[in-house]
């Protein structure tokens, strides 16, 4: 294919009549110029323009080439714009991709907020609790929880706030088995877990430099946390639940937290995207929201 430069120098030249009008336009010195759309017309194999000492005249296909090499350059000018004004304001689509119970808890709620305040932003919300990776499925920002050690990859990471897991289970369920001395006296609780390898769970409690882990068969399995929740509001079991899902239950008494003493080790909430280069604004903005509203650690100020 031609230099495309080169064609929008000869429009240049047609336009401004001229090598040395075109030469002042273009800061390009008028030789370098005519040689350059002398090479053009060797490739093309035709004469563009018809040059004397004191005139300088297009062809019949010049005049024809001339067209779309107009055509051309306003494409460019055009594309160039378009890509100016997506850096200069929000705009356009965003994909993002979000856990579950984080989406529920934390971050619909806040997306009408983002939507009112860029109103020329529209978003495309993925929610899974798989991982999703944003370079493999074109994801603009992917929300996930992570717990220490972090993974390293050639992802960027922002972190938005904090997750804590926290024992909970009904009054009812206390009153029946009594208050557990610790991890291991759950032994002969009903549990509820996420998914885990087979059928049995593993919960990692921490109590300052205390660590234990509790191995159990869970009555109930699922990877969605409000069904968790709802069945330990019931009595079915205890559940080691993010604190921040099960803040108004605790508040009203229907969930207690048992073993206060003990937790998971706190969770980072992250936005995570695969470069900082060239980064949209609508992303960028996204992703600065997010970080306004950060997710709590705890109602409790753990």
């Amino acid at each position: 294919m031609d230099d495309l430069n080169d064609l929008a120098l000869f429009a240049m030249v047609v336009e401004h009549k001229g090598f040395s009008a075109a030469s002042r336009e273009t800061g390009i010195p008028k030789s370098r110029l005519s040689r350059r759309i002398s090479r053009l017309e060797e490739r093309l194999g035709t004469r563009l323009l018809q040059r004397s000492s004191r005139s300088l005249k297009v062809t019949p296909v010049g005049l024809l080439f001339y067209e779309r090499c107009k055509t051309i350059v306003t494409l460019g000018e055009s594309a160039h714009e378009v890509v100016q004004e997506a850096l200069a304001q929000p705009q356009g689509l965003i994909r993002v991709s979000c856990p579950i119970s984080l989406a529920q808890i934390w971050l619909t709620s806040l997306l009408p907020v983002f939507m009112n305040r860029y109103p020329s932003v529209r978003v495309a919300l993925t929610v899974t609790n798989r991982r999703v990776d944003p370079l493999e499925e074109s994801m603009d920002v992917v929300v996930r929880v992570r717990r220490p050690p972090f993974d390293d990859s050639s992802l960027v990471v922002r972190p938005l706030g904090k997750v804590v897991d926290v024992l909970v289970a009904s009054q009812g369920l206390l009153e029946k088995h009594g208050e557990p001395s610790g991890p291991q006296a759950l032994s002969a609780w009903p549990t509820l877990s996420l998914p885990a390898a087979g059928d049995v769970a593993s919960w990692r409690l921490r109590n300052g430099k205390a660590v234990e882990e509790f191995v159990h068969r869970p009555r109930l399995l699922t990877d969605d946390m409000m069904a968790l929740k709802h069945a330990a509001t019931d009595g079915i079991g205890i559940a080691l639940l993010p604190e921040m899902l099960c803040a108004n239950e605790i508040q009203a008494g229907t969930l207690r937290v048992v073993l206060p003493a003990w937790s998971c080790d706190t969770g980072e909430v992250q936005a995570v995207f695969p470069t900082r280069r060239g980064i949209l604004p609508s992303v960028r903005a996204f992703i600065d929201f997010l970080a306004e509203h950060p997710a709590a650690a705890s109602p409790r100020g753990r």
